[in-house]
């Protein structure tokens, strides 16, 4: 296993249904900052692990990532993925019938049992966009694929990161059609208060260069060697607001990325320990402040 070198819901707001909609379109636009820095994943990369969802119900092919912990056990029979929430809604609510192909596999992959998504109630009430999603899969993938250790970060301190001179990058499955690629040269932004989501501490927001597909991609920092996901990607804001691949305008909001925060980790976390032992339902919402989980 590659662990030591890892690199819903309330009413969603206009735009957020406008995403949906350029998503559910396949329309192939770009939010590109400036100079587009997005390249194809190479093998050193550390990022084999990325792959596509696929799901029954959509044409679709959102981003996912295979997960490294302390707390995955050497001897499972399983794999765990992050992804976002939004990317198991399909035109007719929920998707369950989906699969994660790693680095982008035509053939089959591993199966998604169960999906569990961060939420304070149930789906159309609350911006499902801007959630998390982490799914267990049917069977162990081979070791060799990389696998991302999760590391919760504070927005201050991941924007302060930044500006410091840190390296962050993002993977995501280009287009919904294309090659997995990564941004470079990006990373997490400091919300001004023009940007729609300035109250939110859930979320990040970034200059990665991406499109519709980069869903649920992994925000990656790389620290001495190893790549730690900080968060996982939402939505592009600016495709609707602006045309593509018209630089950025810091008045406009920019991409946004679900933090790894406290809830999000613990989902993490007990799932990497536990598979999907003891779990009767297939899809649960998480809740606040420790409230009850509820059925999707």
């Amino acid at each position: 296993m590659h662990a030591t070198n890892a690199r819903g819901w309330r009413t969603a707001p206009a735009i957020g249904l406008g995403f949906l909609m350029l998503l559910l379109s396949g329309t192939a636009q770009a939010n590109i900052y400036g100079v587009d820095d997005r390249r194809d994943i190479r093998p050193d990369d550390g990022l084999s692990g990325v792959g596509v969802i696929v799901c029954e119900g959509t044409t679709r092919r959102p981003t996912g990532v295979l997960i490294a912990s302390p707390f995955l056990p050497p001897e499972r029979d399983y794999d765990v993925i992050t992804s976002a929430a939004h990317v198991f809604i399909g035109p007719r609510g929920r998707l369950t019938d989906c699969e994660f192909r790693p680095q982008s596999k035509t053939g089959p992959g591993a199966r998604i049992l169960y999906i569990e998504s961060g939420s304070h109630t149930p789906y159309r009430d609350r911006d499902w966009h801007n959630d998390w999603a982490v799914a267990v899969l049917d069977r162990r993938l081979p070791d060799e694929l990389d696998r991302i250790e999760p590391r919760v970060i504070d927005e201050d301190t991941a924007v302060a990161l930044r500006e410091s001179g840190s390296r962050f990058i993002l993977a995501g499955h280009n287009g919904e059609r294309g090659p997995l690629q990564m941004s470079e040269n990006c990373g997490p932004a400091r919300k001004l208060s023009s940007h729609l989501n300035r109250f939110d501490p859930r979320v990040v927001n970034h200059d990665c260069d991406m499109m519709p597909g980069w869903s649920g991609g992994p925000l990656i920092l790389q620290e001495n060697g190893i790549n730690y996901m900080i968060a996982v990607n939402s939505q592009a804001s600016n495709a609707i607001t602006h045309s593509s691949g018209r630089a950025y305008s810091g008045s406009l909001n920019p991409n946004v990325a679900i933090r790894v925060d406290d809830q999000f980790k613990r989902a993490i976390d007990r799932l990497l320990r536990a598979g999907t032992t003891g779990v009767t339902a297939k899809c649960l919402v998480a809740s606040k402040d420790e409230l009850p989980a509820l059925p999707c």
